[in-house]
């Protein structure tokens, strides 16, 4: 057995868990999705939002799941879609609820009060974003 090799391992992994602690996150999934390089969640419109991401596609909520709370009455559930996606896409793609209003050109823009909630969804891969939307649309 490699005494350094076994040293190196327990130091790098006493690194990258002091980086998650330190960070407020819970698992390395939710540090990155926060930290997405390709993501900017101050953007004006979603194509602002998802400018790393060259294809965008919004889902229908006929393909969304729903419960019945008798508070909150119905609550979407898109775990059905990001299901598929985690199984079937290839290359990077994120998921994104936004509550949206359609702007006088025809794009869907961030509004925090009116509007209504969506599903939207940004691909890397265009094979990706072609098998989603014959699936989903």
């Amino acid at each position: 057995m490699n005494v350094l090799g076994v040293l190196k391992y327990k130091f790098l992994e006493w690194k990258y868990d002091r980086i998650l602690k330190r960070s407020g996150h819970t698992s390395w999934e939710r540090y990155f999705r926060a930290n997405d390089p390709d993501f900017f969640i101050r953007g004006q419109t979603i194509k602002e939002m998802f400018a790393g991401y060259p294809y965008v596609a919004r889902v229908d909520y006929k393909h969304l799941e729903y419960t019945v709370d008798g508070m909150w009455g119905e609550i979407w559930n898109g775990d059905n879609v990001l299901n598929w996606c985690n199984t079937n896409c290839r290359g990077k793609h994120r998921w994104q609820w936004e509550r949206v209003i359609t702007d006088h050109m025809g794009q869907y823009a961030p509004d925090g009060i009116a509007g209504s909630d969506e599903l939207f969804f940004g691909f890397k891969d265009e094979r990706d974003y072609f098998l989603f939307i014959l699936r989903w649309s």
